[in-house]
């Protein structure tokens, strides 16, 4: 009888063991690895959400059709969890916190506007997920105050936006008489402190700053003001609608004939909706572009026109800088996984900081310790094109001529606090 107490409290101890190596690890029982992917798909947010949640979805198809991610000597096909946020912040955190519960998902990949993308990286804080915003969002984020400690984001801040245009513009340019006109809400306000940081560092500068009202109608006592200052050139950097309107007003009353324009930021969103004789020659500056041909860096022409080509054989269209953006999110996501041969987001997010080189259909990056990455190209600056020198007259709207390289488009960690 002692014999058999023995023997069945071994294999007792057995099965205990194979209990807990079985569930101490998330990926040792699991057949696939759960990754939640959230943009906005309705509300205002909507009409960049779809291109960036088709953007993820081309890469999830392309990792399954891989083999999966590899973890260790296993290959673990992909299990999308697909949310909207609706535009609202209560209702991303909700969805996201019922997927980090119910779903069990081991990253999550989203983000279409600021606000949104804020209010889940504070929920990260209490619920921690590697979690990689893939959109635009204010600097304070990644502060060592706001920032969880496994959020993530393949775009830079809002003020680098304005800094990265400021650069070219008073760098490369060589532009001294300046007015930068921004939409007054918060996207504006960041863009403008970009601008004012690197302009202060060039007192050779001198610019006005006008801005306008959100949804203005009207844009042409706006546009007076700015020619009344005699600039050498007008920076814009409205969004949407108001990225339309400004421009078709600025073409009407023959802005370009007087100075130059450059428009701080521009995406195939709005950009298909400006007449091509609205756009024709003015200077732009672009996260990303999906024709880089005849670019003269191959290491961003060479994979940013193999991914355009395999969006259009899927979608029929080519993709949106911000879906490219959030195309990189969830290859970023998948390294790191590889790398740290987990899916824990602590061990996931140490081994994207350990090995912080990578390269995607933007070329060359490196992760900085504040949980963005400088690009070497960090944006590309791009010539409107008018109707005759289209192909396609939708699509093919502006040319990249040139890549701001240079170091005041993103601040050091030491600036931001770290």
């Amino acid at each position: 009888m002692r014999r058999w107490f023995k023997v069945f409290g071994l294999l007792g101890l057995i099965f205990s063991l194979v209990f807990v190596f079985s569930t101490s690890s998330p990926v040792a029982a699991a057949d696939t690895v759960k990754i939640g992917i959230i943009y906005a798909l309705t509300g205002k947010g909507s009409a960049v959400g779809t291109k960036q949640m088709d953007s993820a979805k081309q890469a999830v198809n392309e990792i399954n059709a891989r083999g999966g991610v590899k973890i260790g000597d296993r290959r673990l096909k992909i299990e999308a969890v697909y949310q909207d946020t609706e535009t609202k912040p209560d209702a991303a955190v909700r969805k996201m916190k019922s997927m980090i519960k119910d779903k069990k998902i081991s990253a999550l990949i989203g983000g279409t506007f600021a606000h949104v993308s804020m209010a889940m990286n504070a929920q990260n804080r209490r619920t921690p997920i590697l979690f990689v915003a893939t959109n635009c969002t204010p600097e304070k984020m990644f502060t060592p105050k706001e920032k969880a400690p496994y959020s993530l984001s393949t775009l830079f801040p809002c003020e680098s936006i304005g800094s990265g245009a400021a650069a070219y513009v008073g760098e490369v340019m060589k532009k001294k008489n300046i007015v930068v006109m921004l939409p007054d809400y918060a996207y504006g306000h960041g863009a403008l402190r970009g601008i004012g940081s690197v302009f202060k560092k060039m007192p050779e500068v001198k610019y006005t700053t006008i801005m306008t009202p959100v949804g203005t109608a009207d844009m042409t006592p706006y546009l007076i003001k700015a020619l009344d200052a005699k600039p050498e050139i007008v920076m814009m950097g409205q969004w949407g609608n108001d990225a339309i309107t400004i421009l078709k007003q600025a073409h009407d009353m023959g802005l370009r004939k007087k100075t130059e324009i450059f428009f701080n930021w521009i995406v195939n969103v709005f950009a298909t909706g400006i007449p091509p004789e609205a756009l024709e020659g003015v200077m732009c500056q672009m996260f990303w572009y999906h024709d880089m041909r005849g670019f003269p860096y191959p290491e961003v022409a060479d994979p940013a026109n193999a991914f355009t080509a395999r969006y259009r054989a899927a979608y029929g269209e080519p993709p949106d800088p911000y879906g490219t953006s959030a195309y990189m999110g969830v290859y970023e996501a998948v390294r790191g996984m590889e790398i740290a041969m987990s899916t824990d987001p602590e061990k996931v997010y140490g081994a994207l900081m350990a090995n912080p080189e990578w390269t995607g259909p933007k070329g060359p990056a490196k992760w900085l310790r504040y949980g963005t990455p400088r690009y070497k190209h960090s944006s590309f600056i791009a010539r409107g094109l008018g109707r005759d020198e289209r192909k396609d007259v939708k699509w093919d709207y502006v040319k990249v001529i040139d890549s701001y390289r240079g170091e005041f488009a993103q601040k050091t960690p030491a600036e931001l606090g770290w």
